[in-house]
């Protein structure tokens, strides 16, 4: 399968997202990106709770849980741990495709999910920064 149009779909996503959050003020932007990650978070047990699976449930729901906390880490003290949550829910969503980890999530998804994930990431690791700089 030809992954080249799901990656530049991801990425072209992420860029439509950087720049709508680019007009918001820096606070709303940072709210934004934690709370979709939180609601990300939870798709995971979501996905595996209708494969009737306990062992692929348990992980799901663990990953879900860590990446949960971390986007209230980033929403309470940094935007650096919301920028590593987009990078692990990368790294998951590609294992799901090359490992056939945890549920199913499809060919397709996972890899909009990467390219997605890692360009938000790179741009809340720098917006963080950024603000880091400024206090």
């Amino acid at each position: 399968m030809n992954f080249i149009l799901p990656f530049a779909g991801g990425v072209a996503a992420a860029l439509v997202n950087i720049v709508i959050a680019g007009r918001l003020p820096r606070k709303r932007a940072a709210e934004f990106f934690n709370l979709f990650m939180a609601a990300t978070s939870a798709f995971y047990f979501g996905s595996a709770l209708a494969l009737g699976n306990g062992k692929t449930l348990a992980v799901e729901t663990a990953v879900g849980a860590v990446l949960f906390a971390l986007a209230l880490a980033g929403q309470w003290w940094s935007l650096k741990f919301t920028a590593i949550a987009f990078v692990a829910h990368g790294a998951w969503d590609l294992a799901h495709t090359v490992l056939g980890a945890g549920a199913n999530a499809g060919q397709v998804f996972p890899v909009i999910c990467v390219a997605y994930d890692w360009v938000i990431a790179g741009y809340l690791w720098w917006m963080a920064s950024a603000g880091d700089k400024a206090n």
